[in-house]
């Protein structure tokens, strides 16, 4: 394996694919470079000014919108444009790992503030991003932590937090639930937007935006906590949500149960108990460093094992973001919002509508952002496969490149790109380049009916005409992205 094969494994599992311009700026870094750039990403410009408010004004209307579709479609811009990939990846991870859904969380601000604290704490020390996870008020209100005070706790937040945040099923009894749970009593929610009456909403909301503060934010009562001993993992002590945190991200359990859950989402499922115990001593000696753990997975000569490379089934985002990247679109979108814009400036309907309609996408594949099914997340792997689910993947063909889309140019944009970068002179070195730029490895046998598919519908004369070109693109792409092959990565 290449040092080009590896990095572009590299930018599929720790990033959101890559435009060829990027590809030859990370081939041009090598393997180590690679690796530094993706996982240091707080030393890169991110590239993305477009503050979350802008989602939440119309043109023509002074209303403040707060329903928590806005902060997805602002994410999925966000995936679209940034030069940080991996923390928008780490993101993704963090969100399905501390699941949170604005089918209950409906105030799209405390959505947006809990996407802040995953992508700020993302490749950090793992007890500190616990903490600010379980305060969160999203988390908060998700999993009824301020329903709970001193002699009647709520137990939802303490199960969920050993179970799925921690240490994983099997390590821990009801009796931990039951006594973890009295810690977090007196945790609460204030919504500062609302504490000046319902008719005020409006005008107290758009004084935060401008000051940039959050509307909503972490309480404690001190009167509602039960502050007597509490026996939890055979630990008797006078344990607060604080202190009962530290000890759960310093465990043995803790530490193997993250790491394989990393493992997994960046390389494959199941790993080997040596790579797992490998992991879990990185993050027990360096306090929860997710950052070194990412780091030994990408050098790992696992991760570039035959069991990891392209074996992987894409998730709705690993689909559809980077075919949106390698074409370079991002490029082309951030100019139509206006460079002196604020967070009060209502983002132009355009790029609210392309944005509306990647996450209208992806929801489509099975994955709606911000709206995972329930407290353990979404199903990964081979669940993302079904008829329906691969009938929209196919379709993403011709509403990109072919017929369906609505300006007829996708198709002779994406031949004039392969034609500046590879220069092809027949149907075969087209698709050749086609298949090259969106990162595809197709088998040989799959490949004749879609040369076919070029040659049949024009060849290299189709691109002279934007709607020749959209029919010609489109069979390709859809014959493309209808392959098994395609669908891995």
């Amino acid at each position: 394996m290449n040092n080009e094969v590896k990095i572009r494994h590299l930018l599929r599992r720790f990033g959101l694919g890559a435009s060829r311009t990027e590809l030859k700026e990370f081939l041009a870094l090598g393997i180590d470079g690679t690796i530094e750039r993706l996982i240091e990403y707080e030393r890169i410009d991110e590239g993305f000014p477009i503050s979350p408010w802008e989602f939440c004004f119309e043109e023509g209307n002074d209303e403040v919108y707060l329903d928590p579709f806005r902060p997805a479609a602002w994410w999925a811009l966000r995936m679209i444009i940034t030069k940080r990939p991996l923390q928008e990846k780490l993101t993704l991870f963090w969100h399905d790992h501390f699941a949170v859904s604005g089918t209950k969380v409906e105030f799209g601000p405390m959505m947006l503030k809990y996407l802040k604290t995953l992508r700020e704490n993302a490749n950090g020390k793992f007890g500190e991003l616990l903490k600010a996870v379980s305060k969160d008020p999203a988390m908060i209100r998700y999993l009824d932590t301020d329903q709970s005070i001193k002699g009647n706790p709520n137990e939802n937040f303490a199960r969920e937090l050993l179970e799925l945040f921690t240490l994983g099923k099997g390590n821990y009894s009801e009796a931990d639930v039951k006594e973890a749970a009295r810690a977090f009593t007196g945790w609460g929610i204030r919504y500062l937007v609302f504490e000046q009456g319902g008719e005020n909403v409006q005008p107290t909301m758009r004084r935060f935006i401008e000051a940039d503060r959050m509307p909503v934010v972490f309480a404690h009562s001190p009167e509602l906590h039960d502050d007597g001993k509490k026996t939890v993992l055979g630990k008797t002590a006078n344990f607060d949500g604080d202190s009962l945190l530290e000890m759960l991200a310093s465990r043995n359990e803790t530490a193997a149960f993250v790491s394989k859950r990393l493992w997994e989402f960046f390389a494959y499922d199941d790993p080997e108990p040596a790579i797992v115990n490998k992991l879990a001593q990185i993050y027990l000696s360096t306090d929860g460093d997710i950052k070194q753990v990412l780091y030994a997975i990408a050098r790992s000569p696992e991760f570039y094992s035959e069991k990891c490379v392209r074996k992987k089934v894409k998730s709705p985002v690993d689909f559809t973001i980077p075919l949106i990247r390698q074409i370079d679109l991002g490029t082309l979108l951030l100019p139509l919002r206006p460079s002196n814009a604020k967070p009060t400036t209502p983002l132009p309907k355009l790029l609210r509508d392309i944005s509306a309609g990647v996450v209208f996408l992806m929801n489509g594949q099975g994955m709606l952002l911000l709206f995972p099914p329930d407290v353990g997340g979404w199903n990964w792997g081979s669940n993302w496969i079904s008829s329906d689910s691969m009938s929209q993947r196919i379709r993403l063909a011709s509403l990109l490149f072919g017929e369906d889309n609505e300006s007829k140019d996708g198709g002779q944009g994406l031949g004039t790109r392969v034609l500046l970068e590879y220069r092809p002179t027949t149907p075969k070195q087209f698709v050749d380049g086609i298949c090259d730029l969106l990162d595809a490895e197709v088998s040989a046998e799959k490949m004749k009916p879609i040369y076919e598919a070029c040659e049949v519908n024009g060849g290299l004369d189709a691109l002279k005409d934007k709607l020749s070109a959209s029919k010609m693109v489109g069979a390709v792409t859809t014959l493309l992205f209808s392959a098994p092959e395609f669908q891995l990565h």
